[in-house]
């Protein structure tokens, strides 16, 4: 049996996030995951989208989902240059076609820039962490992207949007913690969790750990991880898969920033492409809801998410540079009202547990998920004092 005071279950960013900002303390750490990697399941399959300004305080008013990502946002240049990762910004675009496109990115603007830079407002980011959004006429979009569709009349232009790419900053969160003393267990699936008087008994399928703290960041299977313990289970969601498709280098000079459609009631999937940090271009998302074991990809999925780089530069026979075809499955909360929010949060009936469920711009708010995870914990018992010697900077090797 091996003791820790916390245990993270699930290796990908969220759980590496929290297990990197626990490892600046003294407390013990230990993470589990089934895939014998880090980052392999929805950390893989998202858009590589950070720092998201326009489109991140866009986000519903009092969200979760809207609070980590904005404070988030002066949270990431450092943090890349400390783990030693790629963080490029690419900018993006809002593309309007018509004059109800642009009332309705009016209206977003003037939102945004209410909920964030005002002094006291929750969302507030400080002077100088971004630079501010702006309109762009058809020539002025024309100069920053000369091969972009005539037809597309302008944009709203954020400057601030970034990439990363989501596997490599999971691996580097992971080499930073184990560096500052966090332990990892990687290949070791979660079979049943027991509840004690003042700790839980996690058992795998390799191992037994004593935790003081359950940290449940499962991912899609975060439903199935708190059932294991009566009460630890107070969220729901609907599995969605969504498909992106990858083109090649080749096509990626025809574009250089991330672009995006307003979506539509005809149009329920996601219209967006992105810049990759190695080269070549991210497409998509076409969604529907599914299984959560079902990897297979939807008829029309594909043709979909071709449609959305012909339509923003339109000529090219873009299936010849098609590189590979991404199939992920993220959770949807608030299905029923069409607004998905975070689950970040310690159940009423289960202290010194916390539960994580992100999902759309999971990777862009994860920095700040760290720190509030670790103020939850805090509020739940867990003594924290600073460690002496903790290194952002270091990395120590997975072996894997």
């Amino acid at each position: 049996m091996r003791d820790y005071d916390v245990v993270v279950i699930g290796a990908g960013v969220a759980g590496l996030s929290v297990a990197r900002e626990l490892s600046r303390y003294d407390v013990s750490v230990a993470v589990v995951d089934r895939r014998e990697g880090v980052g392999l399941e929805m950390t893989s399959t998202n858009m590589t989208l950070v720092c998201q300004g326009g489109d991140g305080l866009t986000f519903r008013p009092g969200t979760l989902h809207a609070e980590l990502n904005v404070k988030s946002i002066p949270l990431w240049p450092r943090l890349a240059e400390e783990l030693g990762i790629g963080f490029r910004r690419v900018g993006g675009l809002g593309l309007i076609r018509n004059k109800a496109d642009f009332q309705r990115f009016m209206k977003a603007y003037n939102r945004a820039f209410r909920s964030s830079t005002k002094p006291g407002a929750p969302y507030y980011i400080p002077e100088g962490s971004f630079e501010p959004l702006r309109f762009l006429g058809r020539r002025e979009l024309r100069e920053l992207e000369p091969n972009i569709n005539p037809s597309i009349e302008g944009a709203l232009y954020d400057p601030n949007l970034a990439v990363v790419d989501p596997v490599e900053y999971a691996r580097a969160l992971a080499e930073n913690a184990k560096a500052n003393g966090v332990d990892l267990y990687l290949g070791a699936e979660v079979k049943f969790i027991e509840r004690r008087a003042d700790h839980f008994m996690v058992n795998t399928d390799s191992e037994v750990f004593r935790a003081g703290f359950i940290v449940n960041a499962a991912g899609i299977d975060a439903d199935r991880v708190a059932e294991m313990v009566p009460g630890a289970r107070n969220f729901s969601y609907v599995p969605l898969k969504g498909v992106l498709v990858d083109l090649d280098e080749e096509a990626g000079e025809l574009f250089r920033h991330q672009a995006y459609f307003l979506a539509s009631p005809l149009e329920p999937h996601v219209r967006a492409v992105v810049p990759l940090i190695h080269g070549g271009l991210r497409l998509g998302i076409y969604l529907q809801p599914s299984l959560r074991s079902d990897k297979s990809v939807p008829s029309g999925a594909v043709e979909h998410d071709l449609s959305v780089m012909s339509d923003i530069v339109p000529g090219h026979d873009y299936r010849s540079h098609v590189a590979r075809v991404i199939v992920g499955i993220m959770p949807f909360t608030n299905a029923e009202t069409g607004w998905h929010d975070y689950i970040v949060d310690i159940p009423e009936l289960v202290p010194r547990w916390v539960n994580i469920v992100l999902g759309p711009a999971g990777v862009s708010a994860s920095p700040m998920l760290g720190r509030r995870v670790v103020e939850l914990l805090s509020l739940s018992g867990l003594h924290l004092e600073e460690k002496r010697g903790f290194n952002p900077r270091a990395r120590a090797s997975l072996g894997v």
